[in-house]
This record gives C-alpha cells, sequence and structure tokens, in this order.
C-alpha cells in the first residue's frame, strides 16, 4: 500500500514534491523494520534530499529524514556515520531554539533517538 501510494504521490505531484518525500519515508521505515535495509537506504537519502530542497534545512520533516537515515545506517553498523546524522539533527533542533525562541518541533524526538543511540553504543557513559 505504501509502494501504490508513491506511485501515486509521484505520478500527481512530480517525483521532487514532499508528499513523496514522506512516502519515501515511510517505505523505508518499513523496509528497515522487516529488515530490507538494503532497499530502505536510498529511499531515506532521497526522501531527505526532497525535504531539504522543498522546505530548507530547520524544517521538521528534514530533522525526521535525518533521524530516520541516521536508523537505518544505525542497522547497518554504520554508527559513526549516524551519529553525525543525530548530531546534525539536534544542531538544527538547537539553531531554531536561538534563532526563534521556541523550541523546534522534533527536538524532543531527535534528543530521545540520540540518547538512546549513547546509550546503546557507549552503555557505561552517562547521558
Amino acid at each position: 500500500l505504501i509502494r501504490r501510494a508513491l506511485a501515486i504521490d509521484e505520478a500527481s505531484f512530480g517525483e521532487q514534491h514532499p508528499a513523496v518525500a514522506e512516502d519515501l519515508s515511510n517505505l523505508a521505515i518499513l523496509l528497515k523494520d522487516t529488515n530490507r535495509i538494503d532497499e530502505a537506504e536510498p529511499l531515506m537519502r532521497r526522501a531527505l534530499e526532497i525535504a531539504e530542497a522543498s522546505f530548507g534545512e530547520q524544517h521538521p520533516m528534514v530533522v525526521t529524514c535525518l533521524n530516520n537515515l541516521a536508523t537505518v545506517l544505525q542497522a547497518t553498523k554504520r554508527f559513526d556515520r549516524a551519529e553525525l546524522l543525530m548530531r546534525r539533527a539536534l544542531d538544527i533542533c538547537d539553531a531554531f531554539g536561538r534563532q526563534t525562541g521556541h523550541e523546534h518541533s522534533q527536538f524532543q524526538a531527535a534528543k530521545s533517538n540520540y540518547k538512546a543511540f549513547r546509550r546503546a553504543m557507549r552503555p557505561n557513559e552517562s547521558d
């Protein structure tokens, strides 16, 4: 069904539309969760590219895509790259907060994901 939604949105809106990015992200997460990581990564990368081009770097969808791609990389044991993406997501949230005085809508999710990642990678360190 997600693949069908993706095909419909690509045909209706074009391949670079934000709805396509959301479909790609959803499909990539499903593929990751069903152990089809090799299929998930290129879709998640494409979703991130579309989100960045459509909304700019500080948009919540960009932070979501960064976190989702990081979980894909973590699943393939590319921990250094995953951590870089998680830190980038947090940096975006931090910059947004400093610029606007408001918490970025994805800050809590990004922080939670990064803390879980750090605990898994370095269980003896404190948060």
